[in-house]
């Protein structure tokens, strides 16, 4: 079993956080905390490409975008807790402003954190030609190669958006482990195609304790998946935050 939780920007008490997906340091530490506690063990992301099926429950943590907010905030979080981590880069924002720089993904890579593809440009692929799923795909391995040593062999699709094309392409590149964004929990993790469980702002303490003891929220999950599909993208945000703002003080 395999829990694979999934953040965005994390920010400090005192900065803005209007995106839906952003919360707070203090909530990521509590949600740790909770962790430890929660009988699930910490499975290292390297764990991820030798992972065979285990009775016990284990989890991964990954934050998504590249965003300077990873190093400055979330590094020392994790080095509290001695905790590792996935970051899925888009590396045509590496040494942008807002992002985080060539060096210093360098320096979480050699710190023992895995740096993940989260393609070039961050994108969606599912609605690209074949030609350019591959130079999305290899502009992003060869430039993480470069930096950390190593080409990633742990992938997420920008937005969650995958199709069997894409999921075969990236394996075709030496992807190993694929992360989308369908939510849910690994019971028999098939690792080209992991869901994961995606924290945002309104996921309360309450609701953090009920996906760890598995008092299932799919449900819910798939009702956001189906608005998704069905409503303008600017009305399903306004929807979604809705939701789960009442979800969070329930």
């Amino acid at each position: 079993m395999i829990l694979f939780l999934t953040y965005h920007k994390v920010v400090r008490e005192d900065e803005v956080r209007p995106e839906f997906y952003t919360i707070r340091a203090e909530h990521l530490e509590r949600q740790l905390e909770l962790l430890a506690r929660s009988g699930f063990e910490p499975l290292l992301p390297q764990e991820l490409l030798q992972y065979r099926e285990q009775s016990e429950r284990s989890y991964v943590l990954s934050f998504d975008d590249g965003t300077q907010d990873h190093y400055d905030v979330v590094m020392p979080v994790l080095a509290r807790y001695k905790q590792r981590a996935i970051f899925f880069v888009p590396t045509s924002k590496l040494d942008r402003a807002g992002y985080l720089r060539t060096e210093t993904v360098r320096k979480m890579s050699q710190e023992g954190h895995v740096i993940g593809s989260h393609s070039h440009e961050h994108r969606r692929l599912d609605v690209m030609v074949e030609e350019d799923i591959r130079v999305q795909l290899q502009l992003s391995q060869n430039i993480l190669g470069q930096i950390t040593g190593e080409r990633p062999a742990i992938f997420a699709p920008p937005g969650g958006y995958i199709t069997r094309r894409v999921r075969a392409m990236a394996v075709e590149a030496g992807i190993r482990v694929i992360r989308t964004m369908k939510w849910g929990y690994n019971p028999a993790p098939d690792l080209d195609s992991l869901d994961c469980i995606p924290v945002n702002r309104h996921l309360t303490e309450m609701e953090f304790r009920r996906i760890l003891e598995f008092r299932n929220i799919a449900l819910m999950y798939r009702g956001k998946q189906i608005a998704k599909k069905l409503m303008p993208s600017k009305l399903y945000e306004k929807v979604r935050g809705f939701l789960f703002g009442l979800v969070g003080r329930g």
